[in-house]
């Protein structure tokens, strides 16, 4: 269908009463992000992993018809304040990208950013909320704008990595609105490699610490100082450095010369087109294959043998932004932990990192899980790991739930490229990878309540078609309409059982796939009102496919219940039911709790809180008689602070200079406290007490230093002290010792005197002092540098790095 004259708009708008009737729909737009996360790194000036590249999609009906040529149509996008008041209209002042960016992403002859513009050429709607144009993308059908630089800070500074977007579509002809969609632009700075680089950690360059002052330069700096120790010594990286533009001497010493590194600019990146050297591995490859046999300072075992979503949260937005949040993240087991994690579908660290893999495009598929129907599968309608027993992606038995093959290369068959129902993207019904609805997010959910009325998939026919459709198996999957209109004329496709087992079961009582995906009311065989999740068959109503009589079983009935614990304690419940025809009854859990879940054995309903929650929660369950479902049942659970108890770990120099600044670090970890943590530091030269996890401070004089930290929450108390010895600067007087070993000289001087670089010159009386060349080994109490002996006059000498 080609639309002339419609525009799509966005206006900044708080949040008002997003449910609306479920009439049916003259025009739709959908719309979604590409990933359901985009990563940024929080700090640009030392190096880069990825850049702030945000994507969003859309599709616009009319009149029920899918636009699939561009026309006088246009799109664009502004900010939406969402429910609690925050909006990110601008990223100005919020990120030092724009400082950086030419340096790390542009090529020399490109005029720089302004900021608010992305790499791709879209831009942030800016303090005016001014809009902004998507591309019509004739090949793909859809709307897009790319790489728009949001950041995770909300136009008040505060951290929301979920920020709104609101589409409006316009007639230009007449100005009139044609349909809204309110989406979120998933966004986290919480890549954070700190738990093991950071100064006074676990992973030690051989120079020693960084301790940077600034958390984000300490943990980088260090990243480069073990980079370059593990890579110095070889040939291919000095010529990979060459090639690059980057000092011989290292990344590091690149960095001090205040240019920061793209690490895809050595280690292709899929995400970066264009990006990586010959012969040097992927960064995918290089960072998962590396730290897949590291070992976490926490668990006490290789990253690679953990197979729970920490593993991978170490590193990708996890304890903060909790990335995993849709179905799939959301889902768990009877014993209470997650049923699926990060390796469900991407596999074991090592396997991530293996070579030959291609980052972001060797994914698993849909139906490597959903691998059929009821009738079809693969030995389950839906599995909770992509993986059989032999470690291989499982194969479907039947293509209900398949993606499409070589989409968007060959050998790939991506979620976020495919299509389905009436050449909708499948994301624009289901959501974004790692967000499928439901969410457990409420913007993400903003959506779907938006345009049907609920959460969850897009289900509702008339949220895009202008009647209802009546044709049997015509909708997503084979999907017939939902509704009272059904219910009153199934009966002739009912006749013919075989259409119905698909979904409903070889013996019609229901399965996973036949749960209603919303609130219902019916009138069939008396009123019927069946909750979210409510498993449908032929028994709810009459008895069985073959009979019109009314089904005499009972539902069974649950009671609500109420049940107390303190924060971080696990409390058992006895769920209650009663059936008044005796039948045997099995429970299940509908919804878990917001913050928690919820284990279930038989009738043992087992609450495992969150360990820093404190506040009230709840969860639903019912009861299955073999029939129908129960009504449904309410938890409310009340968590009270427990005995409050604290983690105390804190980070600071030994040893430092007089007049440089020192940083000194706390972390905590807190369970059963309902108060937040403050710190105190105290110094025992009588300096002012430092607040805060992270101060800074120097000492004008040498001597011995004692400092105590001291962590409250509420009453609790922890306190940790150390203390840090203080000297002169090494100055000018240090001594370069030569010693001839082979073909080399040995160049070492003092372990005291760090940030030196090694300078190199034939003649003293014309000097040309360059760079040696090497990284300076650690050896006990002196640097050693090893450099290729010459028949001709060598000299050295220090040079404070910049």
């Amino acid at each position: 269908m080609k639309l002339k004259g419609v525009v799509v708009t966005f206006t900044l708008l708080a949040l008002a009463n997003i449910s609306r009737p479920l009439s049916a729909a003259s025009h739709a737009l959908l719309g979604w992000n590409d990933l359901g996360m985009h990563c940024m790194d929080a700090d640009f000036s030392v190096f880069s992993l990825l850049p702030p590249y945000n994507t969003i999609h859309a599709q616009l009906i009319v009149q029920g018809r899918l636009v699939t040529a561009a026309g006088n149509v246009r799109v664009t996008y502004e900010a939406l304040a969402d429910a609690a008041g925050s909006a990110n209209r601008t990223s100005a002042a919020k990120t030092d990208f724009w400082q950086h960016a030419k340096v790390l992403y542009l090529p020399p002859e490109a005029p720089a950013l302004a900021t608010d513009m992305g790499l791709a050429g879209f831009a942030m709607p800016g303090a005016a909320n001014t809009p902004q144009v998507l591309r019509f993308d004739a090949a793909e059908g859809w709307f897009s704008a790319e790489g728009i630089p949001i950041t995770p800070l909300d136009d008040t500074g505060h951290r929301n990595p979920y920020p709104l977007m609101r589409l409006v579509a316009r007639d230009t002809t007449t100005g009139d609105v044609l349909a809204s969609a309110d989406i979120v632009l998933p966004v986290s700075d919480e890549m954070d490699c700190r738990a093991c680089h950071a100064s006074g950690t676990v992973a030690l360059p051989g120079a020693g610490w960084a301790w940077d002052c600034d958390p984000q330069h300490d943990y980088r700096r260090n990243i480069l100082q073990v980079h370059d120790e593990l890579n110095l010594g070889s040939p291919h990286y000095i010529k990979a450095l060459k090639e690059v533009g980057y000092d011989i001497r290292g990344l590091q010493a690149t960095a001090r010369q205040s240019v920061p590194i793209l690490c895809a600019r050595c280690h292709a990146s899929n995400a970066l087109p264009g990006s990586g050297q010959p012969g040097i591995p992927p960064l995918t490859q290089a960072i998962h294959a590396w730290h897949a046999e590291i070992t976490d300072p926490d668990t006490g075992k290789p990253l690679k043998d953990d197979a729970t979503r920490a593993a991978c949260y170490r590193c990708h937005p996890g304890s903060e932004t909790r990335c995993l949040r849709g179905a799939m993240g959301s889902a768990v087991a009877a014993d209470g932990t997650r049923a699926m994690d990060c390796q469900s579908c991407h596999g074991s660290m090592d396997k991530v990192g293996a070579a030959g893999r291609r980052g972001w495009l060797d994914e698993p598929a849909c139906q490597n899980c959903h691998t059929g129907t009821a009738m079809n599968n693969s030995g389950a309608i839906r599995f909770t790991s992509a993986f059989d027993d032999t470690g291989s992606l499982r194969a479907a038995a039947d293509p209900t739930f398949a993606t499409d093959a070589d989409v968007p290369v060959a050998g790939a068959s991506l979620f976020r490229f495919s299509r389905g129902h009436g050449g909708l993207y499948c994301s624009a019904c289901h959501g974004s990878p790692h967000a499928e609805f439901p969410s457990t997010e409420a913007n993400d959910n903003v959506y779907s309540q938006k345009l049907q009325g609920h959460a969850g998939v897009i289900a509702e026919c008339t949220a895009c078609h202008t009647t209802k459709p009546t044709a049997a198996s015509g909708g997503p999957h084979g999907l017939h309409p939902i509704g009272s209109s059904w219910i009153s004329g199934h009966k002739s496709p009912g006749k013919t059982s075989s259409n119905c087992r698909p979904c409903h079961g070889a013996d019609l009582r229901g399965t996973v796939l036949s749960r209603t995906l919303a609130n219902r009311t019916f009138s069939a065989f008396g009123a019927k009102n069946w909750w979210r999740g409510f498993q449908v068959g032929c028994y709810n109503c009459h008895r069985g496919p073959t009979s019109d009589d009314a089904n005499a079983n009972h539902p069974a009935v649950v009671s609500n219940a109420s049940l107390n614990t303190r924060a971080g304690q696990p409390v058992t419940l006895q769920l209650t039911a009663s059936d008044a025809d005796n039948n045997p009854l099995t429970f299940r859990i509908v919804a878990q709790p917001r913050h928690g879940t919820v284990a279930l054995d038989g009738r043992a309903a087992t609450y495992l809180p969150e360990p820093d929650f404190v506040g009230n929660d709840s969860f639903t369950f019912a009861a299955w008689d073999g029939s129908t479902d129960s009504n449904l049942g309410t938890v409310n659970l009340t968590v009270t602070a427990g005995d409050c108890a604290l983690t105390l770990r804190t980070a600071a120099p030994a040893e430092w200079e007089i007049g440089a600044a020192a940083p000194f670090r706390a972390a905590t970890r807190r369970t059963g406290c309902d108060s937040p943590v403050t710190y105190e530091w105290t110094w025992s030269d009588g300096a002012p007490a430092g607040p805060g996890a992270v101060v800074c401070r120097s000492f004008a004089a040498a001597g011995t230093y004692q400092w105590q930290l001291t962590a409250r929450a509420g009453a609790k108390t922890e306190t940790a002290s150390g203390s840090v010895v203080v000297k002169a600067a090494p100055g000018t007087d240090v001594t370069l010792t030569p010693t001839r070993s082979g073909a080399d000289l040995q160049i070492a001087w003092p372990a005291t005197a760090t940030g030196y670089e090694l300078e190199t010159t034939p003649s003293l009386r014309t000097p040309t002092w360059q760079p040696a060349g090497l990284m300076p080994v650690l050896a006990e109490d002196r640097f050693v540098v090893a450099v290729p002996a010459t028949a001709s006059e060598q000299y050295f000498r220090l040079r404070k790095g910049p």
